[in-house]
């Protein structure tokens, strides 16, 4: 690890956890210093790590100080209108008897001591299945100038509400699962934690006196965990999202008491085994532990340093975080050529444009094999199984 992910992550784990950074010696070249500005950007975080070295008498190059100021000023202003679109989006849906469930951004915000360096750019309404034709309803009436008028912006998991002061994902489910056996076991457990008598109330700091709906506990932990995880496999891992399985893992062990621990570790355990997640949980947790310092006893069934497999390949996807970051560079590519390719490939004769989507499946998951082998052969069999299953389906249209 080098000198500037060394400072950085160190400045990091006090941001997130409310402690001072005074005491570190920071003494960096020039280039130093833009290495760790770019490294912050990277990871997803520059507020949280620029506001702390913005408190201290640093000897910053005029440049990049320019650089933090003007990048902590920048979300600042913007906090107060994703606050308003917030107060907006779940008032209208309670008017209507409707009950959102506030995911991800917002409300694992509340976790950090200063909620408003937490970087976030869209606002995560879960309303489920049964809701969720009435709820978009409800907002299109509320928000006629978004984009949501164009089909591409309705998708599997969510529809998109894209607005001048924030973007309103409204999901149907919380995850996208694709095998039968997955969403059995997965779904039954968000229906459960999103039901009336399990939600979980909080009141956000800003804006105030706005009490709103959170997952249960439980799992609001493993989908927290499997949001992490499904970013590394699609878009790219940083801080960012560690921050949150961090803040998160914390703070529910902390509230939980002995006899709820063994409940929770029964649940986590149980159902990680059973999507095929175990060695995933252990790769992120050991980030989380190992160089983030996370008691171990908080991060549940940890398998330890000591373990021969977790330490060869807990390096590697530490490595890959670091490197990588919110955005690999081949998922930004993919995602720039989704629709050319889309186009493209319509043109073909339905038949042969099945088997080539099942052959990109298939070979778009093997670079998982050296992080997570169980996990990738459980993409792989997936992928195989909806291959198949589509060969010989007749309305095949979207490939994507």
């Amino acid at each position: 690890m080098s000198n500037v992910e060394s400072v950085f992550l160190t400045v990091l784990q006090r941001a997130i956890l409310g402690q001072s950074a005074q005491d570190i010696t920071i003494s960096f070249s020039e280039q130093e210093w833009k290495d760790f500005v770019a490294l912050a950007y990277r990871q997803g975080t520059p507020v949280l790590v620029f506001n702390e070295l913005l408190l201290r008498k640093e000897a910053i190059p005029e440049l990049v100080r320019q650089e933090m100021r003007s990048t902590c000023a920048m979300l600042m202003l913007k906090q107060p209108r994703l606050q308003d679109l917030l107060v907006t989006t779940f008032s209208t849906l309670q008017q209507r008897s409707l009950r959102p469930v506030l995911l991800k951004g917002f409300g694992l915000a509340e976790l950090y001591p200063r909620p408003e360096l937490r970087s976030w750019g869209d606002l995560d309404v879960y309303v489920g299945p049964d809701q969720y034709h009435e709820a978009a309803a409800v907002l299109r009436d509320a928000f006629p100038n978004s984009l949501h008028h164009d089909e591409e912006w309705e998708e599997l998991k969510h529809y998109n509400f894209v607005l001048p002061d924030g973007l309103v994902e409204m999901h149907r489910v919380t995850v996208k699962m694709e095998h039968p056996k997955d969403k059995r076991i997965y779904y039954a457990l968000e229906q459960r934690a999103t039901s009336a008598e399990n939600v979980q109330h909080i009141s956000l700091r800003e804006p105030a006196n706005l009490t709103i709906d959170i997952p249960e506990a439980k799992f609001n932990m493993l989908f927290t965990f499997l949001h992490a995880w499904n970013h590394f496999v699609d878009e790219g891992l940083g801080m960012k999202q560690l921050c949150d399985v961090f803040l998160l893992a914390k703070t529910t062990y902390e509230h939980f008491s002995d006899k709820q621990l063994i409940d929770y570790r029964n649940y986590l355990i149980g159902n990680l085994k059973a999507l095929h997640l175990m060695q995933a949980w252990q790769l992120i947790g050991y980030v989380l532990v190992e160089y983030m310092h996370l008691p171990e006893q908080m991060w549940l069934g940890y398998w330890g340093k000591d373990n021969r497999w977790l330490q060869k390949h807990g390096e590697l996807f530490f490595r890959h975080v670091m490197e990588e970051g919110v955005m690999r560079d081949e998922a930004a590519e993919r995602m720039k050529n989704r629709y050319v390719q889309r186009n493209k490939d319509l043109k073909l004769p339905l038949y042969i444009r099945k088997i080539k989507t099942l052959r990109l499946r298939l070979s778009a998951y093997q670079w998982l094999r050296p992080y997570s082998e169980e996990y990738a052969r459980h993409l792989l069999a997936i992928a195989f199984y909806r291959g198949i299953k589509r060969l010989f389906k007749k309305d095949e249209v979207v490939l994507y």
